[in-house]
Parts: structure tokens; C-alpha cells; sequence
């Protein structure tokens, strides 16, 4: 239900623009339990009304604001494809900054909102107002005729049972199920047998407990950058980071036999990861409010949890480039990073001849010019002497077949080297 949880809340979002909220719809009815997916930017365009270049522009902004984060996937071959967005909200403590995002102001004066958190799971669950009670739906009738009969109160709000109707009980363990509030009813069966509704059952109650963690979960979130951990005494971590750590100690197999969406970890091997990719990568100084260099990381929980399952090697036993109990470097891992770098090299070179392009390009237009104010100059001095008509032509053309031997233009130049 993480696609019907994160769009519930992305609509509760006050947004620059609909624009905005159209793109992070997009992305948001399609989360998957770890509140993340990967739609592409033309499926994301066409969703959202607008243009792929604008929907870029949106996606980039959502990020800048910290509604979105993203990691670049890649295929079996090491091409590029979709980004994987993941959506932040209360499920993730907004990105691990406890700063909720602001809402429309409609929600601040209703009693529709969500509890944040409970056992690793982000559950809706309506907080009633005294004395609020909703008015049945017009095709049933007022309260007073349809005693008997309950109500459909919309989703969120509380709602006071009608007579001899036990309302459902809640499914997430936070409520107890009440007693049925019985009154005699004249209304008897042809039999002369007890009425329907006091022979009712009485639904039973469904509780739910804690997500169970596997073996090392507990020493591979005391290993979590100080930037995730909980920051007052006795709180829970973020729900994502705890589906992050169960997901890479237990994996998730792949579509055939052998093979891995994400390879499962040792707590040991994890604690290795975190290591490497925060602390050497210089996440703490990253993460850090002053930080202005480049690649900052604005939203902690969601790249921990990242990097935490990110595994892009086709072979399960890769980790970051080199084989689990050899320390051999990954064939694969060395085809497509000589591929990147070929790309990074081509792409270089294209840029670098553009840019030899276009200050060639600017040379030329400045020499031109020069060579018009010089023209301009040297037959405004002629005329001024008496020169004119053809005279006046052929003098000015000697005189720029002399000036442009002494200044060349840089286009020529080039051309001739």
C-alpha cells in the first residue's frame, strides 16, 4: 500500500505550482514498499501535462526541495537507464530533517490527519474531534429514518455508530473493539425466531505485531552515521532505514533461478559498506548544514538507505567493484567502468571542440568587425581629401589588402594549419 500511502499524502502537499504536484503524483502512485520508483521522464511528461524539458526542470526542483531523491540505475551492459526517485514524507522523517513539508491549510482544521509512525509501517489513522459526527450519505436517508442502518463516513474522520451496529474494529492494534450496544427490536422473523441483527457475530479483531528483524539487524543500525540515528533518547529509526537494513540482510531474488534484484549481506560485510561509501565518501562533511561543494547531501536517510541496497553489478558476489573473499576485481565491473570512461572521454572531446568552435567563431566576428571600422575610417579620411568615385574604391581596397595581411583572420589561420 506504499503507492496509495505516498500519493494520499503528496495530495495533502501545498505545491508551487500543479505542475509540481502532477510530476510527484506521477512518481508517488507507483512506490513500491520502500516508498521508491522509476518512471520515465516521458511517462512522467505525459502524466503531468507537460513537456519532457519541463518536467525535467520539475523533477530537479523537487529534488532541490527535498520532496524527491534519485539514483541513477544501469543495465546488464551498463547503459543507462531510468532513475529510481524515492518519495519523502513521514514514513522517512522527510528525509531524515524532521521538518514536515508544508500542507494545504484545509488539513490543519480537519481531523483527517496521519500518524506517523508505528512498528516500521506508515499507517493512515484518523484522529476524531469530540463531538463531530458525519451525516449519512443522501441515498440513505436522514439518521432518524434509517436507525439501524450505519453510516458511510468518509475516510479519516470519525463517525457515532446508528443504533445496533458495531462499528469495525481497527486493524492496526491501536483501538479496541467496543461493545455491541444491543437495544431489544420489535422486528421478529416469520418463525418467530430471533432478528438478524441480534444474531449477528460480533467481527473478529485482527492485530498486527513488529516487523521481524533478522539476525544482525540490531549491530548494522548501531553502525548508521550519527546523521540517521534517532535524535532523542529511546526513538525508533526511520521506517525506510528499517526495511533498508532487513532487505540487505535478507535480499530480494531476481526474476529467474540464481540471480538477485539484491544480494543478501552479512551484517559484517554491511557494516564494511557503511563505511565505505559515507565515511570515505565524505558523508559527514557532505550532510553538514555549511556545506557548499558539490554533490551535498540534503536529505541523510534516504541516501543511507540507498547506499545501503544499492547494488548494480549483474553478479550477486560484487561488492563495489571487487568479489566477496577474493578481492579480485569484477570483469563486469571493469567492462562498463572502461565504457564510462570512453563515453566520459568522447564526451569530453565534443565539448572541448565546441568550445575550439566557438571562440574561433568569436575571433572571426571581431576581426570583422575591425576590418569594417577600418574600412569606414580609411574612406571618410580619402573623401575628406578629394578622393571619390572609382578612385575613391580601388584606394580603399589597396589599403584593406594591406591590413588584412597584417591582421589575418583567425578562421583562415586554422583552416590553413
Amino acid at each position: 500500500m506504499s503507492g496509495v500511502d505516498a500519493a494520499a499524502y503528496v495530495m495533502r502537499l501545498h505545491l508551487p505550482t500543479p505542475a509540481h504536484k502532477l510530476v510527484l503524483l506521477a512518481i508517488a502512485t507507483r512506490c513500491d514498499q520502500n516508498y521508491s520508483a522509476f518512471p520515465s521522464r516521458a511517462l512522467i511528461a505525459g502524466e503531468a501535462l507537460v513537456s519532457e524539458e519541463r518536467a525535467r526542470t520539475l523533477l530537479r526542483e523537487l529534488r532541490r526541495d527535498g520532496y524527491l531523491s534519485a539514483r541513477q540505475r544501469y543495465r546488464g551492459n551498463g547503459s543507462k537507464t531510468t532513475n529510481r526517485y524515492f518519495v519523502h514524507g513521514p514514513w522517512d522523517q522527510w528525509g531524515g530533517t524532521d521538518t514536515p513539508f508544508a500542507e494545504i491549510s484545509h488539513y490543519h482544521d480537519h481531523d483527517d490527519r496521519y500518524a506517523a509512525i508505528h512498528d516500521g509501517e506508515f499507517i493512515p489513522r484518523p484522529t476524531p474531534k469530540a463531538g463531530v459526527v458525519d451525516n449519512p450519505c443522501s441515498d440513505q436517508g436522514s439518521s432518524v429514518a434509517g436507525a439501524g442502518v450505519a453510516s458511510n463516513p468518509s475516510p479519516g474522520s470519525s463517525a457515532t455508530p446508528s443504533l445496533g451496529v458495531t462499528p469495525a474494529p481497527s486493524i492496526t492494534g491501536q483501538q479496541k473493539p467496543t461493545k455491541r450496544n444491543h437495544l431489544p427490536d420489535v422486528r421478529r422473523t416469520s418463525a418467530g425466531g430471533k432478528s438478524a441483527a441480534s444474531t449477528q457475530k460480533a467481527p473478529k479483531t485482527i492485530t498486527t505485531g513488529p516487523r521481524k528483524r533478522p539476525p544482525g539487524w540490531d549491530q548494522v543500525a548501531a553502525a548508521l552515521p550519527q546523521e540517521v540515528q534517532p535524535t532523542r533518547p529511546g526513538g525508533r529509526l526511520a521506517p525506510t532505514l528499517v526495511r533498508a537494513i532487513c532487505t540487505a540482510l535478507t535480499g530480494i531474488p531476481g526474476p529467474e533461478p540464481g540471480t538477485y534484484q539484491i544480494p543478501p549481506r552479512t551484517p559484517e560485510q554491511l557494516i564494511a559498506r557503511i563505511n565505505r561509501r559515507w565515511h570515505q565518501a565524505r558523508g559527514p562533511e557532505r550532510a553538514a548544514d555549511g556545506y557548499t561543494g558539490p554533490d551535498p547531501i540534503r536529505r541523510p536517510v534516504g541516501y543511507v538507505a540507498d547506499l545501503l541496497t544499492a547494488h548494480e553489478c549483474p553478479d550477486p558476489s560484487c561488492e563495489d567493484g571487487l568479489i566477496l573473499n577474493t578481492d579480485r576485481p569484477c570483469t563486469i565491473c571493469q567492462a562498463r567502468r572502461a565504457e564510462q570512461q570512453q563515453a566520459e572521454q568522447a564526451r569530453a572531446a565534443v565539448e572541448d571542440r565546441l568550445t575550439r568552435d566557438a571562440e574561433l567563431a568569436a575571433a572571426h566576428e571581431a576581426h570583422e568587425t575591425a576590418a569594417a571600422h577600418e574600412t569606414h575610417r580609411v574612406r571618410e579620411h580619402l573623401a575628406a581629401a578629394g578622393h571619390w568615385g572609382e578612385l575613391l574604391d580601388h584606394e580603399v581596397e589597396t589599403h584593406m589588402r594591406q591590413w588584412r595581411l597584417r591582421h589575418p583572420d583567425p578562421k583562415d589561420a586554422t583552416h590553413a594549419s
